[in-house]
């Protein structure tokens, strides 16, 4: 998918030059002519690059690009400002406001481009120098409710923690009762429910660890909410602190996301590696999970980052060809279970994945090849070429 770059500007025909400039090299734009407008486009329209100009009809650009530093979804969001104002005291002040570029008017568009195309490879650089400070996440997320999103979550944690030997968090993330606990057999006093209460500052690797349940070799668990009386929504600040400080603590940290969107999904999957869509082989779940698949890209995450991982539950739902499922779905597939009903109620009655207690079962196999892509030399990024 091609970055997504937002263009801002009150001169009509300049805005369409560049926008026009920026397309034919294959980047997607969004315009704005206004500065309120454009803070409404970065929020609604997330784009990857910005291109500001200085004199706007309400708020300044240099206004603009500093409300975007001061929040932290944008705090490191490209942008390159624009100025008719050549003095060398008018480009430090852009600079200091938080611009990354600045280029003066009358803008060379061949300019333009380079500047676009250097500056998004320099944030791509940095990026991946971030990951290799932290660990891995990946988010997994139902097509609907029932499709086997927790378990496939649980074994893909338990299968890089004991097959690969990393460090995994596995974390269920919900404002209400997790499931976890029923699959693995355990009632948990320690769990996400109990963070809630604690302001997103205080959600420090020290809480974050408290709270985790060791459950195998190189596998913890943070478990949903378990009582009524730990049940409530989780706010934006506090979903983007518990997956940051997870990610700190752990080579991967798999996130189990409720089916329905919500705004600590949002934020979860905005911190994410990679997005895992779990769907089921049948028209409904697959109309859901192409639904689902497009809230997840207008939140910004890239075409390649997000894969499907199919379920089938029934020995006639397997008909269906995996590069059929890929078309409707529109992303690629990572895997497919095959049906072992049996052994997964067995599984559950053991408390372990599937992948530990039968790791030759053909299901465990599939499941345990998923989490082996993660591991690949070349990474999260290219899981979804």
């Amino acid at each position: 998918m091609s970055a997504r770059i937002l263009v801002v500007d009150d001169e009509p025909s300049l805005l369409r030059l560049i926008a026009y400039v920026l397309e034919t090299e294959g980047y997607e734009t969004i315009t704005a002519s206004s500065g309120m407008e454009a803070l409404d486009q970065v929020q609604t329209g997330q784009p990857d690059l910005v291109i500001l100009d200085v004199m706007l009809p309400d708020i300044s650009g240099i206004d603009v690009c500093q409300q975007l530093r001061d929040r932290p979804e944008t705090a490191l969001l490209p942008i390159i400002m624009l100025s008719a104002r050549t003095q060398v005291s008018d480009k430090i002040r852009g600079l200091r406001a938080g611009a990354d570029e600045y280029v003066t008017k009358p803008i060379d568009t061949d300019e333009i481009v380079a500047r676009v195309a250097a500056l998004l490879a320099r944030t791509r650089r940095l990026r991946q120098a971030e990951r290799l400070r932290r660990g891995e996440v990946l988010s997994f997320i139902g097509a609907k409710g029932g499709v086997g999103t927790t378990t496939v979550a649980l074994n893909v944690a338990s299968a890089l923690a004991q097959q690969q030997g990393k460090r995994v968090i596995a974390v269920e993330f919900r404002s209400h009762y997790g499931t976890f606990s029923a699959q693995l057999g355990c009632a948990p006093t320690r769990n996400l429910g109990n963070l809630l209460e604690l302001d997103p500052e205080r959600m420090n690797e020290r809480e974050l660890a408290a709270r985790l349940t060791d459950f195998s070799p190189g596998l913890q668990v943070l478990f949903g909410p378990q009582k009524s009386n730990e049940f409530g929504e989780m706010e934006v600040s506090q979903a983007k602190a518990v997956i940051k400080g997870l990610a700190g603590m752990a080579d991967y940290t798999i996130v189990d996301l409720p089916c329905h969107p919500c705004a600590a999904s949002q934020a979860a999957i905005g911190r994410s590696d990679g997005v895992i869509l779990v769907v089921e082989p049948e028209p409904t779940s697959l109309i859901a999970g192409r639904v689902t698949l497009e809230v997840v890209k207008s939140w910004g995450v890239s075409g390649r980052a997000v894969g499907a991982v199919v379920v089938n539950r029934l020995p006639s739902a397997s008909a269906m060809e995996s590069h059929d499922i890929g078309s409707r779905l529109g992303c690629q597939i990572v895997g497919v279970v095959p049906p072992v009903a049996e052994a997964c109620l067995a599984a559950q009655q053991q408390g372990a994945p599937l992948v530990l207690c039968q790791p030759h079962n053909i299901a465990a196999v599939k499941l345990i090849e998923i989490a082996n892509r993660l591991v690949d030399d070349r990474g999260i990024a290219m899981m979804f070429p």
